[in-house]
């Protein structure tokens, strides 16, 4: 690359100290061979610089189009992306050589499918880093995903999750007798919720062990034994869970279900050895999720309606800024619209919009532009929390999940029985001062 002018203002990569690569890949001499061959790239400290600056302002993912001008760049932020100034073709092609070089792949394919992974650590925080590559008609699009290891939750609460639900999402993780669900909608945290959800549950006095196929193991959990199936173990996913059985745990940990055969043994010992099991999947709400369940595994159909305990479901929104969200009172037809009675909330909060350029000025008429919030930047929102819903199945909500695969019959059944369904809990959200009306509407558009 060019020496940079020092009459230039200075790129985005630039403007923090920059972090250094792990290179997880092959053995350690390996790594250690890969990592110095890296840093002596021109490359690295774009790369170097252009994640460390990702960090900073809590960029989850980075997108990077490469054309023959130059490398348009994207953040998403809070789950919207933001468009950044573009880098020149010579930086982004130098820093793409380092991100591949450091992940395992191979820097010198443009075009083909290419996906790796590579470390960092921000003082005691840990990340991983997983690049996604592939060649387009007009060059190479290029998806960097930044992930922490450690969840960044302490619990429930710190998800959004309200004060009572967790109580008995709580109580429902540590029941006997008991199938718990645990569902999202894609990329919305079902891995994080998740995680959270497991270090919730009482570790301390039960034997907790997982069911893992050996390609797809999950993070360590404190006090949750890890079991492994697949060729390399030599024991199929069935195999595994019978020798589990003579162990006798207290709760069967599956973050997937490998066949009926398996979820129906660990139903029968949660049905008649007061054992508890957990696991997950994609759905779009509670209910759809344990219709799916039920679909999945049809011969377990019974089974699933007779053990389901709870299902927990949650959409994200932005949480508005504390610094600078707008206080209002809303009028009695709103507060009608959503359902709150009258005289329960005084005050709402919405996303702070400066006013029109032209009436930015001092007293005496001068321009005055308003400065940005120093918080979050401008954005009005800062982080995100997660709007659950809890389904605790009753009696005929358990008979119609057997006879019925209608989502919305079902979603009928459900709130005859008290069940709170999602945008219920979202307009909940609101009146807690979280996150605004209008986030709530973006989300929750389309379904």
């Amino acid at each position: 690359m060019p020496p940079k002018d020092p009459q230039e203002e200075p790129q985005l990569w630039q403007s923090v100290p920059p972090i250094e690569f792990s290179v997880v890949v092959g053995t350690r001499e390996q790594q250690q061979g890969l990592e110095i061959l890296a840093r002596q790239a021109p490359g690295y400290p774009v790369a170097a610089g252009q994640i460390a600056h990702a960090l900073k302002v809590r960029a989850t993912h980075i997108m990077m189009d490469f054309t023959q001008q130059a490398t348009a760049m994207r953040y998403q932020i809070d789950g919207q992306w933001e468009n950044l100034p573009p880098l020149p073709r010579d930086a982004g092609d130098a820093m793409l050589y380092t991100l591949k070089q450091v992940s395992g792949l191979n820097p010198a394919d443009r075009r083909s499918a290419q996906l790796g992974k590579c470390a960092t650590k921000v003082k005691k925080a840990k990340f991983t880093i997983t690049v996604q590559s592939q060649g387009t008609k007009t060059g190479e699009r290029v998806l960097v995903r930044i992930e922490p290891d450690k969840a960044p939750f302490a619990g429930l609460t710190d998800l959004g999750m309200r004060d009572k639900m967790r109580e008995i999402t709580k109580a429902a993780l540590d029941a006997d007798g008991a199938l718990v669900l645990i569902s999202a909608p894609k990329g919305t945290g079902l891995t994080t919720t998740w995680q959270v959800s497991m270090e919730a549950a009482d570790r301390l006095t039960r034997d907790f062990q997982s069911v893992e196929n050996e390609d797809r193991k999950e993070p360590e959990t404190i006090n949750i034994s890890a079991n492994y199936y697949g060729p390399k173990t030599g024991k199929t996913a069935g195999e595994l869970v019978r020798s589990m059985i003579l162990k006798e745990p207290d709760v069967f940990v599956l973050p997937e279900i490998p066949d009926d055969e398996v979820l129906a043994s660990i139903l029968d010992q949660v049905a008649n050895n007061e054992k508890a099991a957990y696991t997950r999947l994609v759905a779009q709400d509670a209910v759809e999720a344990a219709v799916k369940l039920v679909a999945k595994h049809r011969s377990c159909a019974k089974a699933i309606a007779s053990t389901l305990k709870a299902v927990t479901s949650q959409r994200l929104v932005r949480r508005l800024c504390e610094n600078c969200r707008q206080p209002f009172e809303p009028s009695p037809q709103l507060l009608k619209q959503l359902g709150i009675p009258q005289g329960r909330v005084g005050v709402l909060y919405r996303a702070y919009v400066p006013p029109p350029i032209e009436q930015q000025v001092d007293e005496k008429g001068n321009p005055a532009p308003v400065p940005v919030c120093h918080v979050c930047n401008g954005r009005s929102y800062l982080g995100r929390a997660g709007v659950f819903e809890l389904l605790q199945p009753g009696p005929q909500f358990r008979a119609a999940l057997l006879k019925t695969q209608d989502v919305n019959k079902l979603r009928q059944v459900a709130k005859a029985e008290g069940h709170r369904g999602l945008q219920t809990e979202a307009v909940l959200t609101v009146a807690r001062g979280i996150t605004s009306l209008e986030e709530v509407k973006r989300v929750f558009a389309g379904g």
